[in-house]
């Protein structure tokens, strides 16, 4: 991959970004001139500080939120030009944090990804079943699928919102923090399942704070620091402490320790 001082370039790419600005207020800029390229089946890494706007990037990009200014194509297509259906085919977003009203059954739970996939109105048929346990199944949720969701656990509940995701058959997983807040064993889980997800041809464009994560699983990275690229490369290149040391203000130092990844 080519690379550019404000982004990823790659002509081969299948979510482009050009020229991206935001800012919730007036005098207050948050992203500015992001440009970036996400080739299919890549694996890219997004890594900055509180407050960079790596959640907004993330919306952006997946057409949850409108830039002010540049433009985001999808398979060479603006991606403004998809409907709200087209769009939730294609990606599939998890956000950070979620609450729900309801004390949904997780197989339930799961079936809501294939919205995008049902006429209007219509029950899970058949195939959405199938859809919906395969998913679990990569998750390694077999034994999940009628439980409540309030019996599980903090890690368990994410990667029954991973499954969710994976039913609804998007070729892009757009993941905010996936495996934030998480004891060493579910974070290796989750990390093990985009590892998985990434082999299979799956794209994957995630936010953390967690840069064993951004090694185990390899592909790109970028950091983003003060509304801008500050870095991209390959996910590798984040063992750099001189990166690290000027995106966050703080010394780093590469000391070997034990890992969950």
């Amino acid at each position: 991959m080519n690379r550019s001082m404000n982004g990823l370039m790659n002509d081969g790419s299948f979510l482009s970004a050009r020229d991206i600005s935001f800012r919730w207020r007036q005098d207050q800029p948050l992203l500015e001139d992001i440009s970036l390229d996400v080739a299919r089946g890549q694996t890219l890494a997004i890594l900055g500080p509180n407050g960079a706007g790596k959640t907004t990037l993330l919306s952006i990009l997946s057409g949850r939120l409108s830039p002010r200014a540049g433009s985001i194509s999808l398979n060479r297509r603006s991606l403004n030009s998809y409907s709200a259906r087209e769009r939730s085919q294609l990606i599939a977003f998890l956000p950070q944090l979620e609450k729900l009203a309801f004390n949904y059954r997780v197989m339930d739970f799961v079936l809501m990804g294939r919205t995008p996939r049902m006429e209007v109105l219509a029950l899970p048929g058949l195939e959405d079943e199938e859809a919906a346990l395969q998913a679990l199944s990569l998750c390694k949720l077999d034994s999940f699928s009628m439980r409540n969701i309030g019996e599980l656990s903090g890690g368990e509940f994410q990667l029954v919102r991973i499954a969710r995701c994976l039913a609804q058959g998007a070729s892009i997983l757009i993941l905010d923090e996936p495996a934030s807040m998480l004891d060493p064993a579910h974070s290796r889980h989750i990390a093990d399942v985009l590892a998985s997800l990434a082999d299979s041809g799956i794209t994957i464009i995630y936010t953390t704070h967690d840069i064993e994560l951004g090694l185990f699983l390899g592909g790109e990275a970028l950091i983003l620091s003060g509304g801008m690229i500050q870095w991209s490369g390959p996910a590798e290149g984040l063992h750099n402490t001189e990166i690290l040391t000027r995106t966050y203000g703080i010394s780093f130092s590469n000391k070997e320790i034990p890992s969950a990844f």
